[in-house]
C-alpha cells in the first residue's frame, strides 16, 4: 500500500475477509502521519504565549439520533449482505458474488469525494475558487440586465472574471462559504463571462462578490436499495427473478430462444436492422449488447427496435445517464412510430421542466414514481432513480440503456431490477463514465466494460456490432477501424464521395480526405499553447470558402459550422476562441461528443511529457482520440508537438496509449 486510495481498497478487502494483517498494513501506512501530527501539536504548544487562556469548550456536533440510527442499521444490513454473498458459495460463483458485494457500497464510496470537495470549498478563498474549474468565483451584479420574473421564480444576472470552469446551464449551485442554495444556472455565456441564476421564492438573493460551488451528490438511497433487493434474491438462491441481471454479473452469453451455443446472434450477410430486432424479440430474460461506433446508427437501430417491440405490445423503458441522451432517443422513437403508424402511450419522468421531452405521444411529469408506475403507459423514460423504484420492480419487458459506456455497472444493476430483458446500447471505446471514488475489484467500471472485459468490439455470439459508419469517409474510417475497432468498422458507400475540393491551397496540411499530422515545435506549454493556436488558425482560414461534397453528392461552401476545433483543455478552448472567429465551433472532446462536421482540427496543446498537467492516460487516451478524429466526415488534422511522441512510459498500457498517437502520425505519412 503506497497511496491513500490503496488504503480504501485494503479496508474494503478487510471488511470482506476479516484478516488482521490487512488492518496492520493500514496502521503501518498511517503511523508516521499520526506521529508527525502529535509532534507538531506538541511543538505548537511550546509557542503559545504565556498567560493566554484556552477556549473553554467546543460545542459538540449536533447529531439527529433517528437519522444516526438509520445509518447504523443500513451499515449493519449491508455488512450482513456482504458476508452472506461472499461465504458458502462455490468457486465458480465466488467472483461475481464478490463483485456484487462490492457494488452494495458503490454509491457510498462514489459520494464521499464529492462531499469532501463540497465541504473543502466552504473554506476556500475567492482566488482559490477562481482557480478551481468546478466553481465560478466572484460574481458581480450585471447592471445591463436587471432582475426579472420567470414564472414563480426570479432571475438575477451577474458577470465574473476570466476563469476556467465546467458549470453548465441547469446546474444547481451553492454559495461558497455556506451550504445555502444559490439557485439554478438559467443562462451562461462563456465568452462574455455572464451568468443568470434562477432563484425560487424561498431562496434569498446572493450578494455581490459571492462565488458559486457545485452541489453535493444526489441522494442515492433508492439506488442502493435496488441493488440490495437484487442481492437478497441471490442470497436466497432465487434463480427465477432478475435473471437478466445475473447473466450480466456472470458475463454469460446472452440467452436467446432457439439459439445454438456459439452461434452468431445475427447471421453473417443478413440485414443488420432486421436481424437486431429479431434477436431482441428472442431474448429470454437476459441481456443484449448493441455496440455503435461513431456514426454507425445506434440511435437509428434502437429507435426502430423499440417501435417494433411497442407494436408487439411490449412494455419498454428508456434510460441513460442524462436527460439529453434520453430525449434524443425519444425524438427518433416518436418519428419512427409516426412513420410506421404505431401508436402508444408514453411518459417521461424529469425533476425539472427544462428536462421535459415535450413530445406528442410521450407526456412529461415531474412526479417520477406515481405517474410512471401506472400500468397504462407502454413506454417509460427516465434516469436510474426512476427505474430503481420498488413500484417498477420487474414491471417492464425491456429496458434500453442508452450511452451504456458511460453508465456504471452499479447503476445498470440498480435500474435493471425494473425489467425482464436489458438492452445496453453504447460504445465502450468512446468517452467512459466519470468516476471519482476508489472502487475495489472492478466495481467502478461501466456495464459495457464489465461485460467485454477489455475487448475493443463485441464478439458475434455475445452481442451486435454496428459495423458500418455513415459519417466517415473511408480514408478516416480506415484508421479508426484499425486503431480502435479490430478492423471491423467499414464506411458506407454513400460516405465514399465525401471530400473537400482544396483547389490551389497554399496550406500543405489540407487534403481532400483522410488524417493529417502537423508537427508544431514549441516548449513549456501545458494547457494553453499560442504557437499551436496560430498554426491551427492558418489551416482554419484556408478552409473557409472551400467546397466540400456531402454523402448525397451536394456541393457545400465550408463555413464556420463545417469545422470543429477540439482540444483537451478548457484553457486552450478559451484561447482558440480568442484567436479564431466568434462563430467558430470550439470545445473539448467531452463537450463535442455526438457532434460532427466536414473537417475536424485537433490541438494537442501540451509541449512534452514534462509539461503534462495531467497523466498519460488522459492526454493520450485512445477513447478521446477516437471521439475527436471520428467527428469528421472528410478530413481530420492533428496539430501536435513532436516531443509528445518521445514521452517515457512506465507500463505496457501507457506504451499502448502513446502508440496510438504514433500510429496516427505513421498513417498520415502513408496516406
Amino acid at each position: 500500500m503506497t497511496t491513500a486510495g490503496d488504503s480504501i481498497i485494503i479496508y474494503e478487502r478487510f471488511r470482506r475477509l476479516g484478516a488482521k494483517e490487512l488492518l496492520d498494513e493500514i496502521e503501518a501506512y498511517n503511523k508516521l502521519d499520526c506521529q508527525s501530527l502529535a509532534k507538531c501539536r506538541d511543538w505548537l504548544i511550546t509557542l503559545r504565549p504565556a498567560g493566554l487562556a484556552w477556549p473553554t469548550e467546543i460545542a459538540p456536533e449536533k447529531v439527529d439520533p433517528a437519522r444516526e440510527q438509520k445509518r447504523i442499521e443500513a451499515e449493519r444490513r449491508t455488512a450482513a449482505h456482504i458476508q452472506a454473498l461472499t461465504t458458502g458459495c462455490g468457486p465458480e460463483d465466488r467472483p461475481w458474488r464478490t463483485l456484487l458485494a462490492y457494488l452494495l457500497d458503490f454509491h457510498r464510496r462514489e459520494a464521499k469525494p464529492k462531499y469532501w470537495a463540497m465541504f473543502t470549498r466552504q473554506e476556500m478563498e475567492d482566488e482559490e475558487l477562481i482557480d478551481d474549474a468546478e466553481c465560478i468565483g466572484v460574481l458581480s451584479p450585471d447592471p445591463s440586465r436587471p432582475p426579472r420574473a420567470e414564472k414563480k421564480s426570479m432571475v438575477y444576472s451577474f458577470t465574473f472574471p476570466a476563469q476556467d470552469f465546467k458549470m453548465r446551464v441547469d446546474d444547481e449551485v451553492l454559495r461558497a462559504g455556506t451550504l445555502e442554495p444559490a439557485g439554478e444556472i438559467f443562462e451562461l455565456d462563456e465568452d462574455e463571462r455572464r451568468i443568470s441564476l434562477k432563484l425560487g421564492p424561498k431562496w434569498s438573493r446572493i450578494a455581490d462578490g459571492a462565488s458559486l460551488i457545485p452541489k453535493g451528490p444526489l441522494g442515492d438511497l433508492v439506488l442502493r436499495s435496488a441493488i440490495q433487493r437484487y442481492a437478497e434474491t441471490v442470497i436466497g438462491d432465487d434463480s427465477t427473478r432478475y435473471r437478466a441481471l445475473t447473466d450480466i454479473m456472470k458475463k454469460s452469453v446472452p440467452r436467446l430462444a432457439n439459439q445454438k451455443a456459439g452461434a452468431p446472434i445475427i447471421e453473417p450477410g443478413s440485414d443488420l436492422l432486421a436481424g437486431s430486432v429479431a434477436a431482441l424479440k428472442r431474448l429470454d430474460q437476459s441481456y443484449m449488447l448493441i455496440q455503435g461506433p461513431p456514426g454507425a446508427g445506434k440511435t437509428y437501430t434502437s429507435s426502430h427496435a423499440i417501435v417494433d417491440l411497442l407494436a408487439d405490445k411490449k412494455r419498454i423503458g428508456v434510460a441513460s445517464n442524462s436527460h439529453k441522451a434520453i430525449n434524443n432517443l425519444l425524438k427518433d422513437v416518436e418519428a419512427v412510430a409516426k412513420e410506421k403508424g404505431v401508436s402508444f402511450s408514453g411518459i417521461k419522468g424529469s425533476s425539472k421542466e427544462e428536462q421535459y421531452f415535450q413530445g406528442t405521444m410521450i407526456a412529461d411529469t415531474d412526479n417520477n414514481g406515481a405517474a410512471a408506475a401506472q400500468a397504462n403507459h407502454q413506454l417509460i423514460a427516465g434516469t436510474a432513480w426512476l427505474f430503481a423504484r420498488p413500484d417498477l420492480d420487474q414491471a417492464l419487458d425491456y429496458l434500453f440503456v442508452d450511452e451504456a459506456g458511460q453508465v456504471s455497472l452499479a447503476n445498470v444493476i440498480a435500474m435493471g431490477v425494473s425489467a425482464k430483458n436489458i438492452v445496453l446500447v453504447g460504445d465502450q471505446m468512446q468517452l467512459s463514465q466519470p468516476i471519482q471514488g476508489a472502487h475495489p475489484g472492478g466495481s467502478g467500471i461501466s456495464g459495457l466494460d464489465h461485460l467485454l472485459a477489455g475487448l475493443a468490439t463485441v464478439p458475434p455470439d455475445r452481442g451486435i456490432f454496428l459495423a458500418t459508419t455513415f459519417r466517415m469517409n473511408p480514408d478516416i474510417c480506415r484508421f479508426i477501424s484499425e486503431a480502435v475497432y479490430d478492423g471491423r468498422l467499414l464506411s458506407d458507400p454513400s460516405a465514399h464521395q465525401q471530400r473537400i475540393d482544396i483547389g490551389a491551397s497554399t496550406d500543405e496540411t489540407l487534403a481532400p480526405t483522410g488524417l493529417r499530422f502537423v508537427a508544431v515545435d514549441h516548449a513549456g506549454f501545458a494547457q494553453r499553447c499560442p504557437p499551436e493556436a496560430e498554426r491551427l488558425k492558418q489551416t482554419y482560414r484556408a478552409l473557409l470558402g472551400k467546397t466540400w461534397i456531402d454523402r448525397k453528392g451536394a456541393k457545400r461552401t465550408i463555413g464556420h459550422d463545417d469545422i470543429l476545433v477540439i482540444t483537451p483543455y478548457n484553457m486552450q478552448v478559451n484561447h482558440l476562441r480568442d484567436v479564431l472567429h466568434a462563430d467558430a465551433r470550439v470545445g473539448t472532446v467531452d463537450k463535442l461528443q455526438g457532434q460532427e462536421a466536414a473537417v475536424v482540427l485537433i490541438s494537442m496543446t501540451t509541449s512534452s511529457g514534462e509539461d503534462m498537467p495531467r497523466n498519460i492516460e488522459f492526454l493520450y487516451s485512445r477513447n478521446r482520440l477516437n471521439v475527436a478524429i471520428s467527428r469528421a466526415r472528410c478530413l481530420s488534422v492533428i496539430f501536435v508537438s513532436p516531443r509528445l511522441l518521445e514521452i517515457p512510459c512506465h507500463t505496457i498500457e501507457q506504451m499502448q496509449l502513446v502508440n496510438t498517437l504514433c500510429w496516427a502520425k505513421d498513417y498520415s505519412r502513408r496516406a
